[in-house]
């Protein structure tokens, strides 16, 4: 997988998310849900274009994790549905992955449970020592992932806005779900957002 700031143009779409594993698990191709988007407005967006752009970045982050974790994200409760999104943004992205293994996590090793200015600029400027893609990015396109970052992060429920420091929220995992992870080879995933070694 290659580095790509493609994150920047999608959202957290928890219902959307939700709506779509749905169709997935009823046995829909992504044709058919572009399809849906476009006749029935499921995403309830007003222009096509975006609709189908829904449609495509969904299907591409659901269709990277094992179906049974598809149908929790359908059939879980809210805090399992947004950890597993957020997972499934992480199998989609190595750069939001990495971040989450050189910034988040160390955080919590280290317990300080906060995400500092400090901690995610070294972590661009390293990616940028280390990687052609990511030196030819401006500043803009810089500042806009850590937004993105940030937000999927507040939208997952592991970052609250306390005291204008972004405080780490450790998930609560149940040991099913905890099983279910390791069982799909997803440990390093769950390790990113639990702190765990």
């Amino acid at each position: 997988m290659k580095y790509s700031a493609g994150i920047v143009t999608n959202a957290f779409w928890l219902s959307e998310t939700r709506k779509t594993a749905e169709l997935l698990i009823a046995g829909k191709d992504l044709k058919q849900i572009r399809l849906l988007a476009q006749s029935e407005n499921i995403y309830q967006v007003k222009n096509e274009t975006r609709a189908l752009r829904i449609a495509n970045a969904i299907v591409q982050r659901l269709e990277s994790l094992p179906n049974v974790l598809m149908e929790k994200i359908a059939n879980s409760d809210i805090g399992t549905a947004k950890l597993l999104i957020l997972v499934s943004f992480m199998k989609t992205d190595l750069l939001f992955f990495e971040f989450m293994h050189e910034v988040y996590r160390p955080a919590i090793l280290l317990g300080e449970y906060i995400i500092t200015d400090r901690a995610i600029n070294t972590f661009f400027d390293e990616k940028k020592a280390q990687s052609e893609t990511v030196a030819k990015w401006i500043d803009t396109t810089i500042n806009k992932l850590e937004r993105c970052y940030l937000g999927i992060l507040r939208e997952a429920g592991l970052v609250k806005i306390e005291n204008d420091k972004r405080k780490i929220i450790i998930p609560h995992i149940d040991y099913n779900l905890r099983k279910q992870l390791t069982e799909n080879e997803l440990t390093p995933y769950l390790n990113a957002v639990t702190g765990e070694a």
